[in-house]
C-alpha cells in the first residue's frame, strides 16, 4: 500500500518548559513505521527557549506543525487546540516526557474496528533503570469495568470526529482528564479495545515531576466522581474510594481488605495491603527501580 492509502493519523502533544524531553518524544513519533502521520505540538506559553528550539530544529519537516498559546492554559486546552487543528481521520496523543515505540501507530491502527469506541495498548512504566509492563493483556473494556479503574492508559487511537463531537478534554479538571475523556468516549460509542503489546513508554524516573504527584489530584478525583456519579454502581463507587485511599497512602486493615475484595480488583488490593505491611521494603524497591542498586545507598 502507498502512503496515501493509509488514513492520516494526527498525533497531538502539549509541551511546557522541557525542550529536551519534548525532542525525545517528537523523535519517537517521527520514527513510527506507520507511513502517514502528522504531529501537532502546542507550546503552552513556555518561559524558556522551547518554542525557538523546536521550531528551528524541525523547520523543514512537513510532518510537524507548531502552535503556541499566548498564555498558559494547561495541557487539556493545548490538546483540544491540536485536535481542532488536526487534519487526520484519527487522532492520538503523547505527553512531552513520554515515548512511542516504533510500532505504536501501526499496531493501534491494525487493531482498530469501528465497533470499538477507541483502541489503546498496554504500556511500559520506566523507572529509569527498571521497566514494568502494565495492562499487557488484550481486553475489551466496558463502561462498568472502566468506572472501576482506569485500565485504558492515558492515550488511545480514536476517530477525530468523535473527539470533536464530545468537545475534547474537560479543561475544568486539574487531573484525570484522560480518564474522564475515555469514560465519555466509551459511554457515547461503546466498549474500547486494549491490545496486549505495550507500545507507549511512560518515563517516571526523571526529576521534573508529573501530574500524578500534584496536590490537586485529590480535588480533581472528587470532581471526577461527582461528574460521573450517576453512571456508577455501588461497586464502582467502592473501588473509586479504594483508589482515593491509595492516593492518600492510607493503609488497608485486614478486615477492610477482606470486605473490599467482594467488589473485585482483588490482586490490586492485596498488593496495596502488602505494600504497607512491608513498607520500608517497598520504598527500597521503588528507589532501586529509579536509581539502580547503588541508588539505595545514596541520599
Amino acid at each position: 500500500m502507498t502512503k496515501q492509502e493509509f488514513p492520516l493519523i494526527s498525533v497531538y502533544m502539549p509541551t511546557y518548559n522541557r525542550v529536551n524531553m519534548a525532542i525525545t518524544a517528537i523523535e519517537s513519533v517521527l520514527a513510527q513505521d506507520y507511513p502517514n502521520i502528522e504531529m501537532l505540538v502546542v507550546d503552552d506559553a513556555s518561559t524558556d527557549d522551547t518554542w525557538q528550539v523546536l521550531t528551528n530544529r524541525y523547520i523543514d519537516d512537513e510532518r510537524l506543525r507548531f502552535f503556541r498559546q499566548s498564555k498558559g492554559q494547561g495541557a487539556c486546552a493545548a490538546r483540544n487546540r491540536a485536535i481542532t487543528e488536526a487534519r487526520g481521520e484519527f487522532v492520538t496523543g503523547i505527553d512531552d516526557d513520554d515515548e512511542f515505540l516504533p510500532h505504536r501507530l501501526s499496531s493501534l491502527y491494525n487493531a482498530y474496528d469501528d465497533k470499538y469506541s477507541c483502541v489503546c495498548s498496554g504500556y511500559i512504566w520506566d523507572y529509569g533503570t527498571v521497566q514494568k509492563r502494565l495492562y499487557a493483556k488484550e481486553q475489551v473494556v466496558t463502561l462498568p469495568e472502566l468506572l472501576d479503574l482506569h485500565t485504558l492508559s492515558n492515550q488511545a487511537l480514536v476517530r477525530r470526529e468523535r473527539m470533536l463531537q464530545l468537545e475534547g478534554f474537560d479543561v475544568s479538571l486539574a487531573a484525570f482528564q484522560d480518564y474522564d475523556m475515555w469514560v465519555r468516549v466509551v459511554l457515547a460509542f461503546g466498549p474500547a479495545l486494549r491490545i496486549a503489546e505495550p507500545s507507549y513508554k511512560v518515563n517516571v524516573g526523571h526529576e521534573l515531576g508529573r501530574i500524578t504527584n500534584s496536590p490537586k489530584r485529590l480535588d480533581a478525583h472528587k470532581q471526577f466522581v461527582a461528574k460521573h456519579r450517576a453512571l456508577m454502581s455501588e461497586r464502582n463507587l467502592h473501588n473509586q474510594m479504594f483508589y482515593r485511599q491509595c492516593m492518600e497512602h492510607i493503609p488497608l486493615t485486614l478486615s477492610q481488605l477482606i470486605s473490599s475484595c467482594r467488589y473485585g480488583l482483588v490482586k490490586l488490593k492485596w498488593r496495596y495491603y502488602l505494600k504497607h505491611k512491608l513498607g520500608s521494603l517497598s520504598r527500597w524497591r521503588i528507589k532501586m527501580f529509579s536509581k539502580g542498586l547503588l541508588g539505595l545507598f545514596r541520599k
